[in-house]
């Protein structure tokens, strides 16, 4: 196979896969961590250092590639991608859509600015993002700016839920949900709160997005609660204690009808029912310091969830919790996301390794830590979709030789 080009992956190292999965089944009492709402989770212990692998089990070869200044969030569906786009003095700032299969720019959007960190979400024949404290709607085939609106600063991705579109915001003094017409923009609700801290002072927070789960709109409000929304009138139909230091501890549709989210106080990865939010199941997890954990975006896939956390790699059950297997890594895990190719689960960890483990085990499939990797990841089939700052591309998996 031919070697990586220039999207930071080439060098392609050669390892023995060596086994660093728990030893039992999934089921068994000495690997079980999920335990439902009434049980003490199982707490799984703080990981050692592995040594690194030395040969791949699979390769990657370069199917297309594009150069152009980015940021390294990416968004992508029905075979296009979407990427914040910057020009040079005088061209487009804005998003690029790129079709996965074949590499083309399919058109690029002038926003006049560009975000710094791609929160989006599409649907009706539009991408819905904020930029620079406005929301966008553009138009999915042209590339043309169907509508915006002044927002203020926002976190996290807007969602289409029913006919109405859900945005969160973060002020100094009022953060608000707002329910609007996805065509339009036109407000329909919009729901207010702050965070008390006694004596007329309130903590600086937000709604952190919303995702779309059994009908209703869900979404974090950082520091303290997540909550559910009727898409139509904008009434709270619950809300459950639960701290999230940010959009990427969730909450994420898990595609069962709940919803996974994860406790940076308490430190637990958890499932809510999405009607009730009542806790389903939940395991906890340690880590080295006290700090806040960095949690790699989970990507859902048939049944099983794959999500990093800290220095931990999870694949399990959305709706038993049942843990399917856990790796302990030797470095923390990114806020990107967590991509599943055909065979192999992806992360990049903070120092800039590019790791694969097997989707139905965790055994190793791929390390390769140089050069220093910074990038989102997509699976696509038996591709890897991957952006960084600089670069843009689409890889093949394929059996080592």
């Amino acid at each position: 196979m031919g070697t990586i080009c220039s999207l930071a992956l080439s060098g392609c190292l050669s390892f023995e896969p060596e086994d660093t999965t728990e030893t039992g089944s999934a089921g068994d009492a000495g690997t079980r961590t999920a335990t439902s709402a009434s049980e003490t989770p199982t707490a799984i212990d703080t990981p050692t250092a592995t040594e690194t692998p030395v040969r791949n089990s699979v390769s990657i070869e370069s199917a297309w590639e594009q150069t152009f200044s980015s940021e390294k969030d990416l968004h992508v569906d029905s075979g296009v991608l979407y990427t914040p786009f910057r020009g040079d003095a005088g061209e487009p700032q804005g998003i690029r859509a790129v079709a996965t299969e074949s590499g083309e720019t399919r058109w690029t959007s002038d926003l006049g600015t560009s975000p710094n960190i791609l929160y989006a979400t599409t649907a009706i024949g539009h991408l819905y993002l904020t930029a620079d404290e406005t929301l966008f709607a553009v138009d999915t085939e042209t590339g043309s700016v169907a509508t915006e609106m002044g927002l203020g600063d926002t976190r996290g991705a807007p969602a289409v839920v029913g006919d109405t579109l859900v945005v969160g915001t973060t002020f100094e003094d009022e953060n608000t949900l707002y329910g609007l017409d996805p065509a339009t923009l036109e407000e329909r609700w919009r729901v207010g709160h702050r965070l008390d801290l006694g004596d007329d002072r309130y903590a600086p927070s937000g709604f952190d997005g919303a995702v779309s789960a059994g009908g209703l709109a869900v979404s974090a409000y950082r520091n303290g609660r997540l909550s559910a929304y009727d898409p139509v009138t904008g009434d709270e139909r619950w809300v459950t204690e639960f701290t999230t230091a940010g959009p990427k501890y969730g909450p994420y549709a898990d595609g069962a009808g709940g919803v996974v989210a994860v406790d940076s106080e308490r430190r637990v990865v958890a499932s809510l029912d999405s009607e009730t939010g009542e806790t389903e199941w939940e395991f906890d997890f340690q880590t080295r310091t006290g700090e806040l954990p960095p949690v790699a975006r989970p990507t859902f896939v048939d049944g099983t969830a794959f999500l990093g956390v800290e220095r931990h790699l999870f694949a399990f059950d959305v709706e038993t919790g049942e843990r399917r297997w856990h790796v302990s890594i030797d470095e923390q895990v990114t806020d990107g996301r967590i991509a599943v190719t055909d065979d192999t689960v992806w992360t990049v960890t903070g120092a800039g390794t590019l790791q694969g483990y097997a989707r139905d085990s965790g055994d190793p499939h791929y390390h390769d830590p140089d050069p220093p990797m910074t990038g989102d990841l997509v699976g696509d089939g038996n591709d890897l979709l991957v952006s960084s700052r600089s670069s843009l591309g689409r890889f093949t998996i394929s059996e080592a030789n």
